[in-house]
């Protein structure tokens, strides 16, 4: 019984090379290795622009890889959930077509304007890396025309061959899997790049909403006083200090307090606070660290509830 060679396809499919491209990928990166990366990443991108929008470099803060990877569940359980009923919807979509129009063959100038457009749609994505356009500005809009475009001509090129490989006699050679193989490495690595490029314009804009809605409740959010036994110096006009030393009705070891501060977040080894006057561009959050040199108290209260007279 003889066998065909290594080096060439037998069964003339679509997605032949599929599989021994998919075991490589998995045999080189670890897949738990990759995701846990992955989500790092996303993590990370969450929470720089989510400080960045307050005025705070978030790498200075110490946050650790916990508080990075629960940021993700905020930032991909939408791409995931519109990726994959997008991937359902075209998968049971063609199985539910009748078999009378799966097997038309379109005419020649219908293939011609679905090719010109698909070339037209991957064009507008690949010109996001060299240039900003209007057509390409927008979010997401680049990757997903990569892999628009990508699967389209895949699928435009499949047909023709299958045309091409009808007309060719039985004995003709079939497609070695070396280009197969080949082909499958291309899609993986512009699709993936395309994917990972959504998840990241996606976890930026995330990180940037969130700030931004969290700035607008401001003005009803929960309030922190601050005790603290060494001077902290905010000094802003919209952060009241009190000297609880010169208070002789005081017997507390702290000796400062603060009022008309917000809590925006403790992450890392810092508290990140921001006075409740707070506006883009008009404020600077305060970070106080974890374990200051001096003891330090913080005590919430709601946004109606008034802080007490004396310390």
């Amino acid at each position: 019984m003889s066998h065909p060679p290594a080096e060439q396809s037998t069964t003339g499919s679509a997605f032949d090379g599929f599989t021994q491209v998919a075991k490589s990928v998995g045999q080189v990166v670890a897949p738990t290795t990759l995701l846990t990366a992955l989500l790092f990443y996303f993590g990370w991108a969450h929470v720089y622009w989510f400080f960045h929008y307050f005025g705070v470099d978030s790498t200075t803060l110490n946050p650790s890889t916990r508080e990075y990877l629960m940021r993700t569940v905020d930032t991909l359980f939408v791409p995931l959930i519109v990726i994959g009923l997008l991937s359902m919807a075209v998968l049971w979509g063609y199985a539910a077509l009748p078999n009378s129009v799966r097997e038309h063959r379109p005419a020649w100038w219908v293939t011609t304007v679905v090719t010109v457009l698909t070339l037209a749609v991957l064009l507008n994505g690949v010109s996001r890396v060299f240039v900003v356009t209007p057509l390409n500005d927008g979010l997401c809009v680049a990757p997903v025309s990569i892999i628009i475009g990508v699967l389209m001509l895949w699928t435009l090129i499949v047909q023709r061959r299958n045309r091409l490989r009808a007309q060719m006699p039985e004995s003709a050679p079939p497609r070695s899997t070396a280009a197969a193989v080949s082909e499958w490495v291309i899609l993986f690595t512009v699709v993936g790049i395309s994917l990972f490029w959504i998840a990241a314009d996606y976890s930026v804009a995330v990180g940037q909403t969130r700030a931004g809605e969290w700035a607008a409740q401001l003005p009803t959010s929960p309030q922190v006083v601050v005790y603290s036994e060494k001077d902290l110096h905010l000094s802003r006009s919209d952060v009241h200090m009190t000297s609880c030393h010169t208070d002789p009705t005081a017997s507390s070891a702290y000796r400062f307090r603060y009022d008309g501060l917000v809590p925006l977040n403790r992450i890392g080894d810092h508290y990140v606070l921001v006075p409740r006057t707070w506006t883009p561009g008009n404020g600077a959050a305060i970070v106080l660290p974890a374990s200051p040199p001096g003891a330090i108290r913080f005590e919430f209260r709601l946004a109606g509830d008034s802080p007490p007279p004396t310390c």
